[in-house]
This record gives structure tokens, sequence and C-alpha cells, in this order.
């Protein structure tokens, strides 16, 4: 079982500490309490990173205990949760200080409580909060058949409840007991404890979630780079496109105000850290385009003028029911034009995209290529356009380093044709078999998928199919295409949450 672990790594430090407010900086990292006792290295370590903190009086009371409800409070501050469930628990009043992380930890089902009590002021047990901890590991499942625990003398007395996610942690090598060799699941856990279970989980393999302002890891200190799921780079020169996707499933999107050759350009794709795709270390692809057929030398401030004056809009995606939320900024930068796009919501955000993996199949192949792959039967309506296939064979994309040739490999296999405009302003489908191979990595699409959006006002979208048919040049085409591009943006920009962009992916139902 592979697992995927954004957030596990970080929520291990601060699920105790982030209650207490007073900052002890990395010079100040001696507390009054630890001199001697066995976590002392470990605590002034995590110190010195600013991570965790002591209390008033200079303290860090290490073999406290730690409540469920100090539990409750860390994780809701620490995703910024903010949906609540719609149900209660007797003993907890909408008036106590941990009302709303209670609800939240619950709707997101982190912790759930039991018989409709939540037990807040209870201190939390090692098997409660390593299941918690499992729960808030991305990707983690129930081990099916949870025999790692007989390797502890006490593994017997984990609860059956618990028994299936603590046994998936212990074989990922998580977990590794106590220093008698025992989970001891039933007792308490202090903040040193805790501690001590990062130090582990330190030397475990993750996928580095929360970057510092500073542009590292926040617990291992790996670079930014590090920390990107995927990378798309457009090159001309030294200038480039950059798109980059983090393992908060937030992007970016930077365009630098700068005139280009045309003429050639170098495209880099590169994936990581998608341990829902079995992909782990990087997998990357560079393509060199030496005649684009296009000419000229075009200021790409031009080009994406809506890109340089972005201010705000949002995308809601439906990811087979899975809904998240996106909100777009932009930094209306002359020089640079960055466009951040982030959801408040990561558990949503996870699920929904996790939900789009699960209808992947991932492979390895030899060489080295990248490609694409649309099956017979997929097909594409923008407005009232309907782009379907006209040989009953698959289009297969790999020639990126021709450009004409692509392009007339594409015309050979399309025709375009009309169809009635629906609720959604543009809507595909893409045939099971569809792929997309990047370097090493090959995948593919398990299920017929079919993708909606609406809500957007861009002009040129409504012949852009006959347009791009029509069009006498690669330079003609490419201008059409980053024109679209360039009105899509301007159409997002001014989008609220109320009336976001809509997207929508569905996938059909077993036969």
């Amino acid at each position: 079982m592979k697992i995927n672990r954004l957030v596990s790594i970080l929520l291990a430090v601060v699920m105790v500490f982030g209650m207490f407010a007073v900052t002890v900086s990395a010079e100040e990292a001696a507390f009054s309490d630890i001199k001697g006792h066995w976590a002392e290295e470990i605590i002034n370590e995590w110190a010195s990173h600013k991570v965790v903190n002591g209390y008033p009086d200079g303290t860090f009371k290490p073999d406290n205990y730690i409540t469920r409800a100090e539990f409750a409070q860390v994780v809701k501050n620490l995703l910024a949760l903010d949906k609540k469930a719609d149900k209660d628990f007797s003993d907890v009043a909408k008036g106590a200080w941990y009302y709303d992380a209670v609800m939240c930890v619950a709707k997101a089902e982190i912790m759930v409580g039991h018989e409709g009590k939540f037990r807040p002021d209870d201190y939390i047990t090692r098997e409660e909060a390593l299941l918690a901890y499992a729960r808030l590991v991305i990707g983690v499942g129930e081990d099916e058949q949870p025999d790692d625990l007989s390797m502890f003398p006490d593994g017997g007395e984990v609860s059956d409840w618990a028994k299936d996610r603590i046994s998936a942690l212990v074989r990922e090598g998580i977990i590794l007991g106590s220093s008698d060799g025992k989970l001891h699941p039933k007792d308490n856990i202090t903040r040193a404890e805790l501690l001590a279970m990062l130090k582990q989980t330190q030397k475990a393999d993750h996928n580095h979630y929360f970057v510092a302002e500073d542009g590292t890891c926040s617990v291992c200190h790996k670079s930014e780079e590090e920390t990107l799921k995927f990378y798309v780079g457009v090159a001309s020169g030294e200038t480039k496109v950059e798109m980059k996707v983090y393992n908060d499933y937030s992007a970016y999107v930077t365009v630098p105000a700068k005139e280009v050759d045309a003429s050639k350009v170098s495209v880099t794709v590169k994936m990581q850290n998608v341990a829902t795709l079995g992909v782990t270390s990087a997998r990357e692809h560079s393509i060199e385009i030496k005649d684009t057929g296009l000419t000229g030398t075009p200021n790409l401030a031009d080009w994406l003028s809506n890109a340089f004056t972005f201010e705000s809009g949002y995308v809601k995606a439906t990811i087979d029911g899975e809904k998240c939320l996106y909100k777009i900024t932009g930094d209306q930068n002359k020089e640079l034009a960055t466009l951040r796009a982030a959801s408040d919501d990561i558990i949503a955000t996870r699920d929904a995209w996790k939900t789009l993996t699960s209808y992947v199949t991932t492979s390895t192949q030899k060489e080295s290529d990248s490609y694409v792959l649309i099956p017979y039967g997929s097909c594409l309506r923008i407005g009232t356009e309907l782009l379907g296939f006209e040989k009953e064979d698959d289009l297969k994309l790999d020639n990126f380093n021709d450009i004409a040739a692509l392009v007339n490999n594409i015309k050979e296999h399309v025709k375009l044709d009309t169809a009635e405009a629906g609720d959604w302003q543009i809507e595909a489908v893409l045939k099971a078999g569809t792929t997309l191979a990047v370097s090493n990595s090959v995948a593919v699409l398990d299920k017929d998928a079919t993708i909606k959006v609406k809500g957007l006002s861009a002009e040129s979208l409504a012949t852009l199919l006959s347009s791009a048919r029509d069009a006498k040049s690669n330079y003609e085409l490419a201008t059409l295409l980053v024109k679209a591009v360039n009105e899509v943006i301007g159409a997002v920009n001014g989008t609220t949450e109320e009336a976001p962009v809509e997207v929508e992916i569905s996938f059909a139902a077993e036969k």
C-alpha cells in the first residue's frame, strides 16, 4: 500500500503545540523544565525551527497530556476548516471555546465521537491519536489484513475500531512503537512523546506539503521545487511561461512581459509526488520544437493581456460528486503576471482530485517519451460547434517537435459538425483508453469521462472550432488559440463565490 502524506508530517508536530501562543525563538530554544529530559534534544530541535512553543513561564511541560478538544482546535487551525457538521454532541456546548473546532473535525471525519458524545475534556489516548493521525494522512486507507500489529507485544490491545488504520501506519513505517517495543494504545500521549513520533515520521518519505515563506518544507527543509506535483514550462530562449502545481493542490501560472522568438520553443513536463498515480520520484520529459511555423517576436503581455490585469475570480469543480472551490487571484505585476489558484478546503479538494485519479490506471514504459492518445468516439462541443472523429482509429499526438505534421494529423482524424447548444457552454467526452504519457509514466483512463464547463462569457469561444479549422497558417491558428485563452482568463476575472465558473467531470456507470 502506498500512502500519500500531504498533511501527515506537520500535523504530528502541531497537533499539540498549536494551542499555546507564546513563541520561543531559535535563540531562546531552551526551556526551564527539560534539562535532562529524554526528549530534550528533540524538543530543542523543533523549537529552533519555530515549530513548537512553550508556556509564558518559560516551561515546556513535556509530560503534559493533550485533551481531545485541544487536538480538535489544532487540526481546525492547521487545515483552515470552516465547514461544520450538521449534528450535535450532547457534551459539546455551543458556547464552548472548542465548539467550532469539534464541529469542523467531525465534518471532516477526522474525529467523529461515539454514541452522540465527543468527550472534549478527556485526554486523548494513543490509539485515538493514531487513528485521527491516520485519517489526516492523505490517501491512507484501512489495512485489509492488519497483521502488522502482531509485531508488538500489546498489539492485541488495540481496539477493533482502530486496528485497520493503525496497522496501515505501522506497515508504512510511520510509527515504530515506544522504546520498550510496545504501542501502549490505551495510554494517554504526552507532548514529548508526540515529538518523538514526529522524529520517527521525519525519517519516512513524505510529500513536503507545508512550504515555509523561504520556499522550503517546514519539516525537512527541502526546497520548493521538491514540493511540486506537476510542472509545465514553455520556453523561448531564457523566457518561460510556467505552470506549477504543489502538494496543497494550489497552482501558479507565471507569464513574463517579454518578447519571444515564436519560431522555436521548448516544452518541459515534470511530475512527482503523485502517490495516487504511483509516481514518487521526479519524471521529466522535454521537447524542442525548432520550427513552429510561427514568425515574429510577439510580446507576451500583449498576447495574454488579461493575465496582467487579473484581480480575482472563482472556479467550482465537481468531480463525480465531490466538490471543491478554487479562488484565483492575480498580482497585477506589469513585468511578471502571476495567477494563483488555491482552495481553502484542502480536505474537499483532496477528495475531489483523489476521486479523479481513482479512474486512472498507471504503468511505466521503458523509453522516456511523452504523448497523448485520444480514442475514437471522443468529442468536443463548444456552443453549437461539435468536433468529432473522421477516421475510425485513435488519434495519437506524439510528434510535438513537428508542428506541421501534428496539425495535419489532427485534421485528418477529426471533422466539424453542428449540435444544439446546451446549458453547458463546453462539453467534452473522453473515451476509456485516453492516455497521457510523461517520461516513463503512463496514465490511462478506465471509464468514459464527460467534462462540462459553464459560466464563461468569452466571445471567441462561439466560433473557435470553425475558425481553427479554417486557419490558413500555423501562426493564425496559434494566435486564435492564444486569443481564446486570453478571453477565458478575462471571463473568469470578476466571477464570485456565489456565481463561479463551473466545471463538472463525471464518469460512465458500470455496464
